[in-house]
Order: structure tokens, then sequence, then C-alpha cells
């Protein structure tokens, strides 16, 4: 049995992560054929709690899972732990006493409720009392919908959510109008109105970035940049030592480490350490994201060319430093000597490295309608995928255990 889940990233006001919308699909050539919404909730719930565990997919996040009448009436979300998720109301629900006593008792039972793709209607008042959150579709709503929406803050105590956010402009313009949340891709883009240099640690990791995605790695070079930092040591010591491996006795020194990694788990594991330590001062969602993705390129180069895994994985990782590092990426990669194919697909998303990077971002935005052509011209079959995605979630939140930045 193959379980089709995505996951779409909410973020607040400061653009740290707050939980995840959780998006059923039935395969990747056919986004719904001939299911109803109750079912697909259904397979949803089944999938991601019961055989996966939400917390395999979300890590210490909230689900956002939508719910139509039907599920709703059968009590689908009690199956589900209050802690972990949040109860969306599909849009098409239409409100009533009946609806009232629904919302009642999941706030009694202690589950928090939004409203989702809302438009408001004074048949919807006497549910909001029991709303913790309204989700607004920008593109959707009218500025006078938006408006009357933005009102009900001043009756009701409600957060407001703004989906389909995709540019800087339209974040702030939102932010300014008193949304909390917020949902799109705008966070994964560079804000070209501030920008930053690179204070001299963060150089030190650029470089050993740069010496990680040479053909050939001088590991003597590797060492003596290593060294230059007591942190980057601490830090990759600790990570050697987690438990994600299993070895015999604790790795205490960075030649033993080296040693005990190989060449090819250093390149990656090495890489997820300077990204992490780039990255401090960002959302932690930026960095699980690019690891996440990293994999994810990995997994699906593996069962095409097994000669670009290695880029594949740096090339996923590096995919979001503009966002990291608040500067465009074309500039980034003027300044480290990158192998010519990572830079290539980073900054234009053309070259060799293309169609791993490509398909494992609209896998990952649930873009489904180019999944299936992406997936035969890389020789990958449908069933694969959401093992894939899947493998490259689990492993993303096991590495941030050891990677984490803190002191």
């Amino acid at each position: 049995m193959y379980i089709y889940v995505a996951r779409q990233p909410i973020v607040d006001v400061e653009r740290n992560l707050v939980g995840y919308e959780l998006l059923f699909r039935d395969s990747l050539s056919n986004v719904f054929p001939q299911i109803n919404a109750h079912e697909a909730t259904s397979k949803l719930v089944a999938g991601s709690h019961l055989h996966l565990g939400i917390d395999e997919i979300t890590g210490d996040a909230p689900a956002f899972i939508n719910f139509p009448e039907l599920s709703l009436l059968v009590r689908v979300p009690e199956l589900l732990p209050k802690e972990g998720v949040v109860i969306e109301l599909l849009e098409e629900i239409e409100p009533g006493p009946k609806l009232v006593q629904i919302c009642k008792k999941l706030k009694e039972l202690g589950y928090r409720i939004a409203l989702d793709d809302f438009a408001y209607k004074d048949a919807w008042r006497p549910v909001l009392p029991y709303v913790d959150m309204i989700k607004v579709d920008i593109r959707a709503s009218s500025p006078k919908e938006v408006l009357a929406i933005k009102k009900l803050k001043l009756d009701f105590d409600i957060d407001l959510l703004a989906e389909k956010v995709e540019t800087h402009e339209e974040f702030e313009k939102f932010k300014q109008m008193g949304f909390r949340y917020f949902q799109g891709y705008f966070f994964s883009r560079p804000e070209v109105i501030q920008r930053r240099g690179l204070n001299p640690s963060q150089v030190n990791l650029v470089e050993l970035l740069a010496k990680l995605a040479q053909q050939d790695c001088d590991f003597s070079e590797l060492n003596s940049i290593i060294q230059r930092d007591v942190s980057l040591t601490y830090k990759l010591l600790r990570f050697v030592n987690s438990s994600f491996f299993s070895h015999q006795k604790e790795i205490s020194s960075i030649k033993q480490a080296l040693v005990y990694l190989g060449e090819t788990e250093l390149r990656k594991f090495l890489a997820l350490i300077a990204a992490a330590n780039l990255s401090e001062n960002k959302p932690d969602e930026l960095l699980r994201l690019s690891i996440t993705r990293a994999r994810f390129c990995e997994l699906i180069a593996a069962t095409m060319n097994p000669k670009h895994e290695s880029r594949a994985f740096l090339a996923g990782l590096f995919s979001l430093i503009d966002a990291i590092l608040d500067q465009p990426i074309d500039v980034i990669m003027e300044k480290v000597p990158l192998a010519q194919d990572i830079k290539e697909v980073t900054v234009s998303r053309q070259g060799p490295l293309a169609p791993y990077l490509n398909l494992a971002v609209d896998y990952e935005r649930a873009v489904w309608d180019s999944i299936p052509e992406l997936s035969e011209r890389l020789g990958i079959s449908d069933k694969e995928l959401p093992e894939f995605y899947q493998q490259a979630i689990g492993w993303s939140n096991a590495l941030l255990k050891g990677t984490s930045t803190a002191d």
C-alpha cells in the first residue's frame, strides 16, 4: 500500500513554522479520481495517522487537516490527538445548528478549529465563537470580502491566516492588515530589499560548502577549515555521536569522524552542518525544507544515475541558500567556486541536475499535474515517489536533532 501525503508549511509573522497543512492525493497522475471529500479525508487520516504517524510527517508541528461535513458527522476528527491537529472545515459546508453542535463538542474536547477558504455570510456567526482561525484565499477574495472578514476580529477571538501568499509584498501587506499566519511560498524566495554580508565564521562555512562540491575533494583542507571554528568542530562531533548513527565507541576527533563517515557521507553531512550554521538566525523550516529537498533529490537521482547522487543532494541543499542568506541566488553563486552544474540548476533550474530538483520541488508543493511527465522522463515509477518523500522527511527530522545550532 502506498500513502500519498503532501505537506505545505504554515508560518507566523516572524516566518517561524507553526504547522503543516496535509494534502491527500490518491495518485500522482490523477488528483481526485472518483473520490469524494469524505473518502479523501478518511484515507488521509488513516494513512498519515494510523499508518505513518502524523509526527513522522510534521515533527512537533500540528497538522492542519480538511474535514467535510460527513467526516465531522461520523466523528473522524476524534481519531486524532487534539494537541497534534487543527480541524479545518471545508468551504463547502453549510453552517447551521448541526454544525454549531459539532464545533462546540470539538472545542469541549480541546480541538482547535479553522475555517478554510472562508467567505463570510451571516449564517456563520453562531459557529464563530468556536473557531480559532479563519483562512482567507487572498487570490479568490476581493478587498471588500477581506475587510468584512477582518472586522470579525472585533467580535470574536479569531486569528487570520492568509493563503496563497507568494511575494514579499503580499506578506507585508497582509501582515499590516493584522493577519497573524501565512501559507504560501514567499519564505523560500530571497527578500531583495534586505541583504546582509557574511561574517568571518560564515565565510568559513561557505568555503567549506564550496570544497564539498568539488569532484576531487582534499579532506586535509576540510580538516583545516573545520579546525578554524570551535563551534563547528563541536557540532560535527556531536552530530556523528548522535543516536542517528550506531557505532561501538564515541568519536573523539575530527580525523576519526572523517574516517568513520567516509567520503560520500562526509560530503553530505558536513554540508548539512554548514547549512545549519548558516541558517542560525533564520526560521527552522528553511533548513528542514533544504535538508528534505536534498535527500529527496538524492533518492530520485539514485534510481536513474547513481553518479549524480552527491551533486543532486547538494543541488537540493543549495536550492534555498538565497532565502537563508537574504541575497539573490545568482549573486551568491558568483561568490563561491561551486561545480557549474550545481550553479546552473540553483540559479535557472537548467542543466543535468534540473530534472531531480524540479521533480522534488513540484512534489513538495503538490503540483501534481507536472509530476507524471517529470517521473516518466526520469524513468521513475509513480509508486516510488511517496516512499522517497517519506524517507526524506524522516531523514531530515532525525538529522536536525544532531545538527541543532543550539549551544
